[in-house]
């Protein structure tokens, strides 16, 4: 498990999700660009939630350790989709 600690902000999400914001976060300031995640998480209390973060160049975003969570979000889909994206953005600029 990972938290993306992001402004003022940190969401709990799988160490791949994580990942995945991380790079697409990446390329899009690369490219200039900003875009809207949903980002499945988990709250304090262990449920599944979802949080949205604005990725853009001016804002830092932090990947750090954290322990895990047996009842951590399904993030395949999520992952699938975000990997696409940043890839998308890549090749097109």
């Amino acid at each position: 498990m990972k938290h993306i600690i992001y402004g003022l902000a940190t969401v709990l999400t799988t160490d791949d999700a994580a990942y995945a914001v991380l790079e697409y976060a990446a390329a899009l300031a690369q490219a200039g660009l900003a875009d809207t995640v949903h980002v499945p998480t988990v709250d304090r209390w262990g449920m599944a939630t979802t949080s949205s973060i604005l990725l853009a160049p001016a804002i830092g975003l932090l990947v750090q350790s954290a322990p895990d969570d047996e009842l951590h979000p399904e993030t395949e889909g999520f992952t699938s989709d975000i990997r696409w994206r940043t890839r998308a953005v890549q090749t097109a600029h």
